[in-house]
C-alpha cells in the first residue's frame, strides 16, 4: 500500500485529538498566549521559562493514505504515552483534575476555587482524558528542567470553539514550587512574571494592566492585550498559601467573559 509521510504538528495534533475547531489552524493562531516559549511549541498558553536547551525534532510518521483523525489522534496518543511511562516522570499535583472540579459541557465549576464558569452552549469543555494529552503533549518537546517548571502548574480546564477563535483555559499553579525565590507573589506579580513575558519574536499590542478587577465579590489581576490578531485577556486570583488560579482566555471581550462567571 503506497504509503505517505505526514509531519504531526502539535497543532493539527491537537485539534485531530480534541476536535476544537473546523480547521486545522496554524500554530500562531491556535497560541493562547505569545509569552509561550515558542521553542516548546505549549499550545495550551503555558510559558516555559526554565533555561533553554535544544527542543527536539518534529515528529514524523508514516500512515497509510487512509489515515484518519481517530487512528492519528490513536497513533500520537500512544506516543505520548509511551514517552511519559519511559522516563518516569509524573505530574507534581498528580493529575487527576484539580481538587473538585467538575467540566459538564459547557459549564466548568471549582468548588476548590469557588467560581463557576458558564460558556455559549456550543462550547464543550474537554473530558478528562483528552485535557490530561493536552496537558501532556508540551513535554514531548521539553527539557528535564522545563517540564518540571510546567509541571508546577496543572492544566484543570480547557475549551476552544467557534473555529478555534474562543478559548478558555483554566490553570492552577503552586508559586512554592514554580517561583520558591518569591513564594508568596501577589497575582499581580504573578502575571508579571508569567503572562507578560512576551516572546520579542510576536507582536504584541495595546497592552493593559495588570489591573485589579472584581468578579463576583473575588479581587483579580487582570491583563489584556492583542497577539495574533486576536484579543487575549488573562485573569490571576491567589486562592491560598500555594496556589494561584489563573484563567486564560482569547476571543472574548473583559464584558462577555466575565459575565460568564459567578461564585460557587
Amino acid at each position: 500500500m503506497k504509503k505517505k509521510a505526514i509531519i504531526i504538528t502539535f497543532a493539527a495534533a491537537l485539534c485531530a485529538l480534541t476536535s476544537c475547531g473546523k480547521n486545522v489552524v496554524s500554530m500562531p493562531e491556535m497560541a493562547a498566549s505569545p509569552a509561550d516559549n515558542t521553542s516548546t511549541t505549549a499550545i495550551s498558553a503555558e510559558a516555559v521559562t526554565a533555561p533553554k536547551t535544544e527542543s527536539s525534532p518534529v515528529t514524523t510518521a508514516a500512515l497509510p493514505e487512509d489515515t484518519t483523525a481517530a487512528t492519528v489522534s490513536e497513533t500520537i496518543t500512544e506516543v505520548i504515552e509511551a514517552e511519559v511511562n519511559e522516563t518516569g516522570y509524573k505530574n507534581a499535583t498528580e493529575y487527576n483534575g484539580f481538587r473538585s472540579s467538575t467540566v459538564n459541557g459547557n459549564v466548568y465549576s471549582s468548588e476548590y476555587a469557588g467560581i463557576k464558569i458558564t460558556l455559549p452552549k456550543e462550547a464543550n469543555f474537554l473530558d478528562v482524558d483528552n485535557l490530561h494529552t493536552h496537558y501532556i503533549m508540551p513535554t514531548r518537546f521539553m527539557s528535564e528542567d522545563e517540564k518540571s517548571f510546567y509541571m508546577t502548574g496543572e492544566l484543570d480546564a480547557s475549551v476552544c470553539y467557534g473555529d478555534a477563535v474562543n478559548r478558555v483555559d483554566v490553570w492552577f499553579y503552586n508559586t512554592k514550587q514554580r517561583y520558591p525565590d518569591n513564594p508568596d507573589m501577589s497575582a499581580e506579580e504573578f502575571l508579571k512574571a508569567d503572562e507578560m513575558d512576551f516572546s520579542p519574536e510576536v507582536d504584541v499590542t495595546d497592552i493593559v494592566g495588570p489591573e485589579s478587577v472584581s468578579i463576583c465579590g473575588k479581587d483579580y489581576a487582570k491583563v489584556s492585550y492583542n497577539a495574533f490578531s486576536q484579543t487575549h485577556i488573562t485573569y490571576a486570583r491567589r486562592i491560598n498559601d500555594d496556589y494561584i488560579i489563573e484563567i486564560r482566555t482569547s476571543g472574548f471581550t473583559a464584558e462577555d467573559f466575565e459575565s460568564c462567571i459567578e461564585a460557587f
